[in-house]
Formats: C-alpha cells, structure tokens, sequence
C-alpha cells in the first residue's frame, strides 16, 4: 500500500498547468530561434488555448526543441525549427488536450 501512495504522489508531482517548449540556442540572434520565435508569435491564441509556456536557453551549442506536456513527459524533440501545425498536431493529440477539448464552449 505504501508503495502505491509513494508512486501516486510521484505522479502528480509532476503535473503541471501548462505545457512548457523549451527553445535552446547559441544566443538571441540565432538564425533557427528568431525563426521559431516569430512563428510563436503569429499566434499568441493558439498558444494560450494550450497553455503552452515558452522557455528560451542561451549558451547551448546546438539548436534545439523540447515540448514537455503536462504530465511531465517529453512529447517532441527536434533540432529545426517546428511550424505551428506540427506544434499543435503534436499537442491535440494529447490525451489531456483532448479531454480540454471537450470542455471548450
């Protein structure tokens, strides 16, 4: 039983209100970060239907992406630049955004 209770507890420490993209890059004029970043920024709605939060790494020797969800668990990783309908394909085939999608009016 306590077993049980100490990977309950586990579990839903690690859920969390939003879903984070993390953007690592060299540095704030990187080629690939400017590109993503102005794709975010064409739909600030759409990010925050899904309660993505972005989170931007400097000092990294590589470009890359990291979409976490929820739950806690890595959902995508990719070293380019992602459009808007792999972002979003990836996080409404999301069981919980599914479920958050249901409840929308």
């Amino acid at each position: 039983m306590k077993a049980v209770l100490l990977i309950l507890l586990a579990i839903f420490q690690n859920n969390s209100d939003e879903r984070v993209l993390d953007i690592y890059a060299k540095n704030k004029s990187d080629k690939r970060y400017l590109e993503q970043i102005k794709i975010l920024a064409a739909d600030q709605k759409g990010l925050k239907i899904r309660d993505l939060k972005i989170k931007e790494h400097f000092g990294s020797p590589a470009f890359k992406i990291t979409l976490t969800g929820k739950d806690g668990g890595v959902k995508l990783t990719s070293k380019s630049v992602l459009t808007l309908e792999k972002l979003y394909g990836t996080i409404d085939a999301m069981p919980m955004r599914k479920a958050e999608m249901l409840r929308l009016p």
